[in-house]
């Protein structure tokens, strides 16, 4: 298409390949070339008075915004689109289009409307697929209006209406919105039921993506049933952690309660050899391997089951070439195989640890890390991992803001300019790339600075999920640039239940050994500066107390092992 752009002679040839580069480079998830293309096309439609091209390039400039989560302008550029289009056909779709925007928008009202319309014009044209298809949006849509009744005759209508035609992908779209409607009902068994079918009809034709979501909400099913304990073993760059949690119920919101029943470290030197050769060190793998069957025993005290405890090494050593010995070492000693993921595993196995599944789609994660920050979301098909990293997290920027003996103000007025030129410009860069940094809504935060917020602002306060403002951002930056020393100064005999008073006492006390002041001071820095330039005021914000890559990694894991062991 490139090398056709470069040979066309005429307008219209050069039209229509503005508009098939567009669908390409939509296709290939580059959207900034995706919109500079149909807009290509749309200035040329209307050059020479083609309404029929303007309304397609509207419609695609449309479906671009809606990707990156910019709803009102879809929407606007949708009813341009509509009011240039004369095929009652066209049209249709762009009322299917139109529905789900308002669907994603909350209001179902006008959703349901427009739908009921695309399916009137298809029954009169005789476009029985579509109908189909707008059917089980429609019952999908009364779902979430909590009209289940309607939600359900619709959706068995639009189910049979697809087995006639035999198309197999909306057929396990159907099962899917069957397994969320029973879900909502209440009706575990059968919502269980058809996420089976449906995973295992989405695997059968390749939809791999469409299959992990499903397994999202396998997962989520889970979390409804039972308290259930896993333990996640991470060997990373400053040696082995382990994390024992039992799981509660989650509510009809998806937020799930998690109790921490252990967590413990033990520092090796497992990072030396392949820092350095690219290789991990013979005695490195063995003391390593030790120190991973000693926390696995820990874990089976605790009441975890065997087949419930997942050991996994960190994107540090993705790339260790023998990492097979150490892998064959932890078996030998454990009876378990270890996995290791990438840094783009991190990111994705980061959100689903951090997102309840119903949000997970829509929600944008920020992880500020020791060492870095990444802000990272799924795209609505979950086909692609979105992520961003900035160099410098809570220790890494202050040790770049200390590289001069510098007095305490002199070093908050330093750290101040350099989050600028270090943070900010670089956040904004990225924000001019990807628009749902901006835009994505609810915003989910990890990461020990944000710990070490909460712990300091609402030492009261162990949800697994708090809710936090950024005035609450604000006010801790202050507190921190402030108070210094004095920011632990906190009066704890208000809270009267003892064993929440003992939490607090003990979180406070980690955050004093795991955090220097200056530390404190940077973190503060680097959260200001990214509630700011991702406009995160008036948006809802959660801190995700247990979020974590690898609890991430133990949830979608353990769903594909159990439904392994369910099919034998």
């Amino acid at each position: 298409m490139k090398q056709a752009e470069r040979l066309a002679t005429s307008k219209d040839d050069l039209a229509l390949i503005y508009n098939r580069l567009g669908i390409i480079y939509k296709s290939k998830g580059n959207l900034d070339n995706a919109l500079l293309y149909h807009s290509r096309h749309l200035s040329l439609s209307r050059e020479f008075g083609d309404k029929k091209g303007e309304a397609i390039a509207l419609n695609n400039i449309a479906i671009i915004y809606e990707k990156t989560g910019e709803l009102d302008k879809a929407l606007d550029y949708y009813e341009q689109s509509l009011r240039l289009q004369r095929d009652e056909k066209e049209k249709a779709t762009t009322y299917n289009n139109i529905a789900l925007i308002y669907y994603k928008k909350g209001d179902y009202e006008k959703a349901i409307r427009y739908l009921k319309d695309a399916i009137e014009i298809g029954m009169r044209a005789g476009n029985y697929h579509g109908v189909a298809r707008w059917m089980l949006n429609l019952g999908d849509t009364y779902r979430e209006a909590k009209d289940f009744s309607r939600a359900e005759e619709t959706l068995r209508e639009g189910l049979t209406r697809i087995l006639k035609i035999g198309d197999k992908y909306w057929e396990a779209a159907a099962y899917q919105y069957f397994g969320w409607l029973y879900q909502d009902m209440g009706n575990i068994k059968l919502a269980r039921d058809y996420f089976t079918k449906a995973y295992e009809l989405f695997n059968s034709i390749g939809a791999k993506a469409n299959a992990e979501d499903v397994l999202f909400s396998l997962l989520g099913l889970d979390l409804q049933k039972k308290r259930d304990l896993y333990a996640g073993i991470e060997i990373g760059s400053k040696g082995v952690k382990a994390m024992v949690i039992e799981l509660m119920p989650a509510d009809e919101e998806g937020f799930y309660n998690v109790d921490e029943r252990l967590r413990r470290s033990i520092n090796t030197t497992i990072i030396s050899g392949v820092a350095e050769i690219g290789l991990f060190q013979k005695e490195a793998i063995e003391e390593t391997a030790r120190a991973v069957k000693e926390l696995f025993d820990l874990a089976l005290k605790e009441g975890v089951k065997s087949e419930d405890v997942f050991i996994v090494g960190s994107s540090a050593f993705y790339k260790a070439k023998n990492r097979d010995e150490l892998s064959e070492k932890i078996a030998e000693l454990t009876g378990h195989k270890m996995d290791f993921v990438d840094k783009k595993g991190e990111v994705f196995y980061n959100i689903i640890g951090s997102i309840p599944q119903k949000h997970r789609t829509k929600a944008l994660l920020i992880d500020i890390g020791s060492g870095n920050t990444k802000i990272g979301y799924l795209e609505e098909e979950q086909s692609k991992t979105v992520s961003v990293e900035i160099p410098y997290g809570t220790v890494s920027f202050a040790e770049k803001a200390k590289e001069g003996k510098l007095s305490t103000t002199a070093y908050i007025s330093h750290l101040s300019k350099l989050s600028q030129t270090e943070v900010s410009q670089r956040l904004k860069q990225e924000v001019s790339r990807k628009p749902s940094l901006v835009n994505r809504r609810p915003v989910f935060m990890v990461g020990g600075i944000v710990w070490a917020m909460v712990t300091i602002l609402y030492p009261e306060k162990q949800d697994s999920f708090l809710r936090i403002k950024t005035e609450d951002i604000n006010r801790f930056y202050n507190l921190v640039t402030k108070k210094k020393d004095a920011i632990f100064d906190i009066d704890l005999s208000k809270i009267k239940d003892e064993s929440i008073k003992k939490k607090a006492e003990k979180q406070l006390q980690s955050v004093k050994d795991v955090f220097s002041v200056d530390n404190l001071i940077a973190g503060a820095t680097i959260l200001k500066v990214i509630s700011e330039d991702l406009k995160l005021k008036g948006k809802e914000i959660y801190f995700a107390r247990n979020g974590s890559w690898l609890w991430g990694y133990i949830a979608l894991t353990g769903i594909e092992k159990a439904e392994e062991v369910g099919k034998k």
